[in-house]
């Protein structure tokens, strides 16, 4: 791993799926007021733009990534597939998506010290991930229990570490000092109310039926013979399942919101940004200009904070939060 700065900002990138993409933003405004960035702990989506990051160094490059996906390409990421097990679909075009991004690099290799949280199916323990194949690091965070196949690591199963520590702003700290940064997106974040239970578009069959236009979908007869059956179902595609699937989300949802509450009370990181994503649900990665905008827009309206943090980390001792804080912070 890469030794950390000693100057510069910890940050703690909380898991959330297509909400996630509001960590772009943040970074945008980190990089366009020369606020540098020395170390990175993700959790799922979080994982998955702090390696980017990690990678690239330059937020324009992700924001290119996250603005050219659209609905059908979200689609195409999450279908079903023949080789799921314990999950709807296996994840495996996702993880060839992060090894074109990654090229083979480790998460030593990284141009940041980043890590990345999962969780052990069977024994339910964190489990933080410093070293090995960063696009398997990110694949492993970012299991969601019931949407992809949990992903072996080292003789284990691992599943999202949204499930133990969605917003890993202490696991940060321990690893890479102080101060802390946390940015937090995950449904319940500022507010359980606000976060929508079923995020499938009101117009799923014209959807459907775009879809089934693809040349790719054409090629592979899993897939159109899937789509087909879901057009087949008067009431949508399979209305019970998808109505199971959005239970199981806002359970997670649930639970994750009392974990972080719960590690809040125990210790707080400097700042805590609150994006307003309430109108992006998990899956709506086509929402990525409106996700990135929210990022900025809390990113600037504490800026004040951010550079006060940025003082302190020059110090010999920064402390872990401002005096009289730890500041929370939305728009």
């Amino acid at each position: 791993m890469v030794k950390p700065a000693t100057e510069g900002l910890v940050l703690a990138l909380g898991a959330g799926g297509a909400r996630g993409l509001a960590h772009i933003g943040v970074l945008e405004v980190l990089a366009e007021h020369g606020l540098p960035v020395r170390a990175i702990a993700g959790c799922s989506i979080g994982a998955e733009i702090g390696a980017l990051y990690a990678r690239y160094g330059d937020p324009a490059v992700l924001a290119r990534i996250a603005l050219g996906v659209d609905w059908k390409q979200t689609l195409q990421l999450f279908l079903p597939d023949a080789a799921a097990m314990g999950g709807v679909c296996s994840g495996r075009k996702i993880l060839a998506f992060l090894e074109e991004h990654m090229s083979g690099m480790t998460i030593e290799d990284l141009g940041l010290p980043f890590l990345a949280i999962a969780t052990d199916l069977h024994s339910g323990e964190e489990v933080i991930l410093r070293s090995g194949p960063a696009a398997g690091a990110v694949r492993a965070s970012l299991s969601l229990p019931g949407l992809l196949m949990p992903y072996p690591w080292e003789g284990r199963l691992l599943i999202d570490g949204g499930v133990v520590n969605p917003v890993p702003f202490d696991v940060a700290a321990d690893s890479f000092g102080t101060p802390v940064v946390a940015v937090a997106v995950h449904q319940g974040a500022r507010g359980l109310s606000a976060a929508p239970i079923d995020a499938r578009p009101a117009s799923w069959r014209a959807q459907l039926r775009a879809l089934l236009d693809q040349p790719w979908v054409a090629r592979a007869r899993l897939v159109r013979t899937w789509l087909e059956e879901q057009l087949a179902e008067p009431a949508g595609p399979r209305t019970m399942q998808w109505r199971a699937r959005a239970v199981l989300t806002q359970a997670v949802n649930i639970a994750q919101a009392q974990v972080v509450q719960q590690r809040l009370l125990a210790r707080r990181p400097a700042l805590y940004l609150l994006p307003d994503v309430d109108r992006i649900g998990p899956f709506e990665f086509y929402k990525a200009r409106a996700a990135i905008a929210a990022g900025r827009a809390v990113a600037r309206a504490h800026l004040p904070d951010l550079y006060a943090l940025l003082a302190a980390s020059r110090r010999e001792s920064p402390p872990e939060a401002l005096p009289g804080e730890p500041k929370v912070g939305s728009v």
